[in-house]
């Protein structure tokens, strides 16, 4: 069987007080093996630093663009993203997106499907 959402009836919310807005699309479409979400950002906003215990991500950039910092033992990238570029980080790499325009919006799909698999620093 397979499931399907609108974008428009996945409604926005606050995932924390001072980041990007989320669209749990995964919770509508509930996949086994993959857990997606579309982040919504405004110009300067980012994301947690942080890193994946289990998931490799994918991002897919929808609207805007974005610079993706990458840090992996002792190397350190900023990656720019513009509309329709994709990117995989592994889930051992830190990584943190911040978009460097408005209305910017990234497609994040994480396998395995793991909840809460995000690791932050202290």
């Amino acid at each position: 069987m397979y499931s399907l959402v609108a974008l428009d009836e996945v409604d926005a919310h606050e995932f924390d007080e001072t980041g990007p807005m989320l669209r749990s699309i995964g919770y509508h479409l509930r996949p086994e093996e993959m857990r997606p979400a579309i982040w919504e950002y405004d110009a300067g906003e980012s994301n947690r630093y942080h890193r994946q215990g289990e998931q490799e991500e994918l991002y897919v950039v929808l609207e805007g663009a974005f610079d993706v910092t990458i840090e992996r033992e002792d190397d350190r990238d900023v990656v720019s993203l513009e509309k329709h570029d994709c990117l995989v980080v592994p889930p051992e790499s830190w990584r943190q997106l911040e978009a460097t325009a408005d209305g910017s919006s990234v497609l994040v799909v994480g396998a395995p499907n793991v909840k809460d698999d995000g690791v932050h620093e202290e």
